[in-house]
């Protein structure tokens, strides 16, 4: 009998070091929906599955969160239903209790469903098997057609079935008509799911919704978790994720000028040491700014607090844009290609790494250190 379960996925809606959430669709209603999981290969242990709904759905769409997991433990695992059968069995492994000596995550954003979409996937899953991974937005490009959605998550199971993904929205998550229902829906994120934040190891991570910038109760969130991320002495390293670009070099789609007067002031205040960023598709490097100057000119080393680096990955699979002929003066690197990145954090120093796609080599690597 074949499996009724597709779509499979990991992300967190709780805490990382003991929670797991795990959602699926069924191409048909399941009576029993369940996940099986256990520690070292076994399956001893069960959890219900809940229906989760929306007016636009294609199929049976479950989500079910396990709890009281153990830090930094590896745990298989299988989704379905006894009668109508099971997924095939994954592994997931949790975030430690203290921090680790070393941690590997990457992400990349505008996806979609392209031959260079799956490379990526593939790329990520084979070449890095990261801790997790972020996308910064625009995620499917189904613009309101859910069959699309299907398409997407079913090309992105590989490396979702095994590793967390984690995902903020993009003006393609804002379809039309019903906003960000399906973005809702299909996810389980933690908070309020449009925006929020999670830690692991050493490092917090803050993730706005950039399509919605000027909402009042959003940006006095996002200012509080700045503010409270740099006053607690266990966070090393902040990072932000969102999908607009503030500055660029894209042709069509120079620097962001609303976002910029909004949001310019809470990162020049509190220095989050990465922003990474989405929509322009092609890869951008800032230096680290304040007041949108650069105020380090290295070309790849930097000392903690200096300035802003955002780096925009927008590389992740659909189509390419061009870069202006001239360079700006306040990007650091650039080049019009599909990539991703690789990004390694210790208690001294986080590495960034941009790779192609297309034959995995180095488009440039720097380093922020402590």
């Amino acid at each position: 009998m074949p499996s009724p379960v597709w779509q499979l996925r990991l992300s967190w809606s709780d805490d990382p070091k003991t929670t797991m959430s795990i959602t699926w669709q069924s191409r048909m209603p399941l009576l029993q929906p369940k996940v099986q999981y256990g520690e070292g290969g076994t399956l001893s242990q069960t959890a219900v599955a809940r229906r989760i709904r929306y007016a636009q759905e294609t199929g049976a769409l479950y989500q079910v969160t396990l709890r009281n997991l153990k830090p930094d433990a590896t745990y298989s695992y299988r989704a379905g239903d006894a009668r109508k059968g099971w997924s095939q069995a994954h592994t997931f492994r949790t975030a430690p209790a203290t921090p680790p000596a070393r941690f590997v995550f990457t992400a990349f954003a505008d996806h979609g469903v392209t031959p260079a979409a799956k490379q990526n996937v593939q790329r990520v899953l084979t070449g890095e098997k990261p801790d997790f991974h972020l996308i910064m937005g625009d995620l499917s490009y189904a613009n309101g057609n859910q069959p699309v959605w299907d398409d997407w998550f079913e090309l992105l199971e590989p490396l979702a079935s095994q590793v967390p993904v984690m995902v903020c929205p993009g003006n393609h998550e804002d379809e039309p008509d019903i906003r960000f229902a399906t973005y809702l829906a299909r996810f389980a994120l933690p908070g309020k799911e449009l925006y929020y934040r999670f830690d692991y190891g050493n490092t917090r991570f803050i993730l706005f919704n950039s399509q919605d910038f000027r909402d009042a109760e959003q940006l006095r969130w996002f200012e509080r978790e700045l503010r409270d991320a740099r006053r607690d002495p266990t966070v090393r390293w902040v990072v932000v994720v969102m999908h607009h670009p503030l500055y660029s070099s894209t042709v069509r789609r120079l620097n962001d000028t609303a976002r910029i007067a909004v949001l310019q002031p809470l990162f020049d205040k509190y220095r989050p040491d990465l922003v990474l960023l989405g929509h322009n598709h092609n890869y951008e490097r800032t230096y680290p700014l304040l007041r949108g100057k650069p105020v380090v000119r290295q070309p790849n080393r930097y000392q903690q607090g200096k300035g802003v680096i955002y780096v925009t990955s927008g590389g992740g699979g659909k189509s390419l844009y061009d870069l202006t002929p001239e360079q700006p003066a306040f990007t650091a690197k650039r080049e019009k290609c599909y990539q991703y990145l690789r990004i390694a954090v210790t208690e001294s120093a986080v590495t960034v790494e941009c790779r192609r796609t297309e034959d995995n080599s180095l488009l440039e690597r720097f380093e922020i250190v402590r």
